[in-house]
């Protein structure tokens, strides 16, 4: 078993398939002056957040681009992989065991923790926060560890044993996605009227597509923040989130392009930090179903046709890398010369093109209309696509449009999106990411040996046995380009100086634990 200390610091590994190696943040050091000396962390104060999508409730429990700054702030789960060593570290559940064959992992739980309602958290709320991702109406990347659970058994009220089929190389990623809610609140948290958690702020009042209010939970039982409370508004025009910014009325901004956020990150006053996890990858997916997707050789044009260069540099201003690739440079998985296989080639992209008989033909780009970096690429997207001799159309889609046509598998063209799970496991952006899940995933992409492909990378944990897996996934991932990897970033959380102290999770939600405004 192992222990911790009252705020989870650490943590011992119990399974394989964890990365190694983190990335360094961008600006002023979290909790630091300008002048590199710590700062004494002041209580109060409201730190009011703009994005540009609203939060999307009954997504909670995958990883949804609308609750990327709030779903920490509302919610724990049972650990948390540490950013550095990638090893599970407690958090809701202080102890863990698991079973020599890797089939039944038993957790205790912390027993001062209480929901924001005040109840006490037991084992029902664990059982109950598990089977919810079985439902198949509810999303979430870990749906294939969800549905081999055999049994959830409580054997105290706070002890809880989860027994699964076969072991897999990805189970504690699980256990850091899944959020655990309050079992009598899951059906409301699903409807977006009820957000009854256990972490540091409890919801006051949502107000569908303009925002929410949060406030300190004083029970919190990490210790309550300093933080008097958060305020989340939804700015869908990046302009519009700038002059906030510049006046005072934001202090954070999510995922705001660098070349909008240009303007401020060069003033003292702000400063533009990356999420560390670099879980921000760049990709454009392939309905496969389209008539003028359904050849490979056509998305083979489509990972030539783009020029991944510009897209960084005059969108990301140099923050991010070229990639034909998923992952992380922290993975196991990644390969320094496949990541490098797709470049800018107008003459190839229009042979693959000719080749695939659909020259001339019309391609929809759909994207999200609140994200300022896809809008930027979208237009410089369309235009490569119309040089290399499609006639592309940009498809912006109000966040609940795209979410619908995305989570349908419906959007009969091409698509625009970040994806993340490039840091985890390998077994759970390929069994578990909506894009690239084998299963099912968003493209309508169904191929025998691409499942019996994710099924060993997920299931054999021999050393050699990986390797081999991982370099098979790739270059079938090369070959099939039904999702076409362009660069690998980072989520960037755009803020006043006078935020200190926020940390992140190892799925890039921010941590205000112990952050405070000097």
């Amino acid at each position: 078993m192992t222990n911790s200390t009252r705020r989870p610091k650490a943590g011992t590994m119990l399974a394989a398939a964890a990365t190694v190696g983190a990335l360094v943040l961008s600006g002023c050091a979290a909790g630091q002056s300008d002048s590199g000396e710590a700062s004494e962390p002041k209580e109060g104060g409201t730190l009011t957040v703009a994005q540009g999508t609203d939060i999307q409730p009954a997504s909670f429990f995958s990883q949804a681009q609308g609750n990327l700054a709030v779903q920490r702030m509302i919610f724990n789960t049972l650990i948390e992989l540490d950013l550095e060593t990638k090893e599970p570290k407690p958090s809701l559940a202080e102890a863990w065991e698991l079973s020599e064959d890797g089939r039944t992992i038993t957790f205790q739980l912390r027993e001062d923790v209480t929901f924001h309602d005040g109840t006490p958290l037991t084992s029902a709320d664990v059982i109950a926060s598990m089977e919810t991702v079985k439902l198949p109406e509810v999303p979430s990347q870990m749906k294939s560890v969800a549905n081999i659970i055999t049994e959830v058994e409580a054997l105290g009220d706070t002890e809880v044993s989860i027994s699964l089929e076969h072991s897999v190389t990805n189970l504690f990623d699980v256990f850091t996605l899944v959020p655990i809610v309050d079992d009598e609140s899951i059906e409301g948290l699903l409807e977006g009227t009820a957000f009854n958690g256990t972490g540091p702020f409890s919801v006051d009042d949502y107000k569908p597509g303009q925002g929410l209010s949060l406030s300190k939970f004083e029970d919190y039982w990490a210790g309550a923040p300093y933080l008097d409370g958060v305020e989340v508004t939804v700015i869908p025009d990046p302009q519009s989130t700038v002059t906030a910014l510049r006046s005072g009325e934001v202090d954070m901004a999510v995922d705001l392009a660098p070349s909008n956020a240009v303007s401020v990150s060069s003033d003292s006053n702000f400063v533009v930090v990356n999420a560390p996890a670099q879980d921000a990858a760049y990709y454009i997916g392939s309905d496969v179903n389209s008539p003028v997707l359904q050849d490979k050789r056509a998305r083979q044009g489509l990972a030539y046709a783009i020029d991944r260069e510009r897209l960084i540099d005059q969108v990301l201003l140099g923050n991010g890398a070229p990639a034909s690739l998923p992952w992380s440079p922290v993975s196991p998985a990644y390969d320094a010369e496949l990541d490098g296989y797709y470049s800018y080639d107008l003459d190839k992209a229009r042979e693959l093109f000719e080749d695939a008989g659909v020259v001339g033909e019309e391609l929809t780009i759909s994207y999200p209309s609140g994200n300022s970096i896809l809008s930027a690429f979208a237009q410089i997207i369309v235009f490569d696509l119309e040089e290399a001799g499609l006639k592309a159309v940009a498809d912006p889609l109000p966040q609940a449009d795209f979410q619908t046509k995305f989570l349908g598998s419906s959007f009969g063209g091409a698509w625009l999106s970040p994806h993340g799970f490039g840091q985890m496991a390998p077994a759970s952006l390929i069994k578990g990411a909506f894009p690239y899940r084998a299963d099912s995933n968003v493209s309508g992409f169904v191929n025998d040996e691409y499942i019996e492909l994710a099924d060993a990378l997920w299931v054999e944990t021999d050393e050699a046995a990986v390797s081999a897996n991982i370099e098979k996934v790739n270059e079938f991932l090369i070959d099939q380009q039904f999702v076409t990897d362009l660069i690998a970033s980072y989520h960037t959380y755009t803020t006043t100086a006078k935020l200190k102290d926020m940390d992140f999770t190892i799925l890039d939600y921010p941590i205000l634990d112990t952050a405070y405004l000097d």
